[in-house]
């Protein structure tokens, strides 16, 4: 047994000092030994040359029927088959009878947690109280579904999950004595495709034998169990690193054409991935990740070129990915949509999408930008006096960047600019920049990103005091917010100076320009509105006034 070295200890323990329990509760996901260690200490008890003894011979009678399943002495019980009361019961008569051939009888019960409640009840008598030399051996891989009454009637022994050099040392045993040839990166693949489970590297192992014969080479694993290979994970990041979509496309298109399943494509890219974490977070490449890592240099260099929050959300958005196509969704169109907003930040709307965008300005990345193209300008005049003047243009909203990035931003000057030197006539003209204007509908469409930029740096308390709120005027240098009705307590702690300075920087950040606030009642301003609208109507236009927009009634 690999890799169990308590149990194995625990029960030779055990058979040595004669204190064999009647009950035992192996725990552990699929493919870790459970159900063959049942069998190993079956034989052990019943061999014939010395049982009990730690080491069966495995020549005997008894450890040969033992190994085929023939025993009579020994029955083994698939639980998610016979899991009624009636199978139970059946068990519960047999226990009666003493063993035949051996000296000891073992009832091996898999996937026990399938048991139903009735038939639990029915075994636990019992279970609790057994004939001499019987033992019961309950295998399952879920054991909170077991019924604590019979937990705690059975010694537990959690099997732990096996890694890849144990899987590995397992397959190589294994090819050793059945004279295969196998070379270390297809041993590799083989323990990690097995996901944890002895079970399934040794089954891959047999299908490789029956497709490749002896002889199994890394391209033979690839073809067989459609994993990636090393150079389109490698060629994959790269494109998300550089930010080329049509790199990206490209890549899953390769993969496509190559038969490759794009749910196990991205399964193999998280696991890529996570070797580059953990090269990142601790600097070198552990053995264990060899079968990810055929060139070190590499390896190393992309981990280097990743940044940490892209690497982090590159996996949450394949993991994303997997979950939809779980879920049922196209597969291929959920891995090249994670991938695109992985490489294109801006193709996410969301504020993942803002945050990653952010990143690349501070590493000094290209940020693509899908702004509205500007209005083409004017043709100019030949007549100086019919210069116009130039069309106000929508300027693409910045994200929202953390207060420290805002503070360091320099400020507008507020110095007067001296007026230019005159240019001689010689000396061609340049057109000046138009000025960014602000209009009041802009304003209020980049609203919520105000909001959400003042939230971005860290004050969610004081973003929560302008929800409901909305622009209702704007000049140069100055924006009145206006408050609904019923949100004094808002307004009140809004006009403190620290968060009036914070939704200053906001504004700076978002529109590019200082507006200094000045709050207003919106409930207010329609009361104003229509004292000033009274005072120049009569008594009976006011109230048809108020009729008409209020949808109101006379009531006399």
């Amino acid at each position: 047994m690999v890799g169990q070295r308590h149990v194995v200890r625990t029960l030779s323990n055990a058979i040595e000092r004669d204190q064999i329990h009647h009950a035992y509760l192996f725990v552990g996901s699929r493919g870790t030994g459970k159900t063959s260690l049942a069998k190993i200490l079956a034989a052990s008890l019943n061999c014939e040359n010395g049982g009990p003894t730690v080491t069966p011979c495995g020549v005997c009678e008894s450890c040969r029927t033992i190994a085929a399943g023939t025993s009579v002495d020994v029955i083994e019980m698939d639980a998610a088959s016979n899991r009624s009361v009636d199978d139970i019961r059946g068990l519960r008569d047999r226990v009666a009878f003493a063993p035949t051939a051996g000296s000891w009888k073992v009832y091996i019960l898999d996937e026990a947690h399938m048991l139903t409640k009735e038939a639990w009840n029915a075994f636990l008598k019992t279970l609790e109280e057994p004939p001499p030399n019987t033992v019961f051996i309950l295998a399952t891989t879920e054991a909170h579904k077991v019924m604590p009454t019979i937990a705690d009637r059975c010694q537990r022994f959690d099997f732990q999950r096996p890694s890849i050099e144990m899987l590995s040392e397992v397959v190589n045993r294994v090819a050793d004595a059945e004279s295969i040839e196998l070379d270390q990166p297809a041993v590799s693949m083989i323990s990690r495709s097995a996901s944890g489970s002895f079970r399934d590297a040794l089954g891959t192992l047999d299908q490789l034998v029956a497709f490749s014969g002896k002889k199994i080479e890394l391209d033979d694993v690839l073809e067989l169990l459609g994993a990636a290979d090393a150079d389109l994970l490698f060629g994959t990041v790269d494109a998300i690193v550089a930010g080329d979509p049509k790199a990206v496309l490209g890549q899953v298109e390769t993969m496509a054409r190559s038969g490759r399943d794009p749910a196990r494509f991205a399964r193999d890219l998280l696991g890529h991935l996570r070797v580059l974490l953990v090269t990142q977070t601790t600097g070198e490449i552990p053995e264990a990740f060899a079968v990810t890592a055929s060139d070190g240099g590499r390896l190393n260099a992309q981990a280097a070129a990743i940044g940490p929050a892209n690497l982090i959300r590159t996996i949450d958005e394949l993991a994303n990915a997997l979950a939809t196509i779980r879920d049922g969704d196209e597969a291929r169109l959920a891995v090249e949509v994670a991938l695109l907003k992985a490489a294109r930040p801006d193709l996410d709307p969301g504020t993942e999408g803002l945050l990653r965008r952010i990143e690349r300005l501070e590493r000094g990345g290209p940020v693509p930008v899908t702004s509205p193209p500007l209005p083409p300008k004017p043709e100019a005049t030949t007549e100086p006096e019919a210069r116009t003047e130039p069309e106000a243009r929508i300027v693409p909203v910045p994200v929202p960047v953390p207060a420290a990035i805002a503070e360091a931003a320099p400020e507008p000057a507020t110095e007067a600019v001296p007026a230019p030197e005159p240019v001689p006539e010689s000396a061609p003209e340049t057109a000046p920049e138009p000025a960014v204007l602000l209009d009041l509908e802009r304003l209020v469409t980049v609203w919520p990103a105000v909001v959400d930029a003042i939230r971005a740096a860290g004050s969610g308390p004081t973003a929560s005091y302008f929800e409901g709120t909305r622009p209702t005027s704007v000049e140069p240098g100055r924006i009145e917010v206006g408050f609904p009705p019923g949100s004094s307590f808002n307004r009140r702690n809004a006009e403190k100076p620290d968060r009036v300075a914070l939704l200053v920087e906001a504004l700076l950040t978002v529109t590019g320009e200082r507006l200094m606030p000045a709050y207003v009642s919106i409930e207010a301003d329609a009361e104003v509105s229509l004292a000033k609208t009274s005072e120049s109507l009569s008594e009976d236009e006011f109230v048809e006034r108020v009729i008409s927009e209020f949808n109101a009634e006379e009531v006399i």
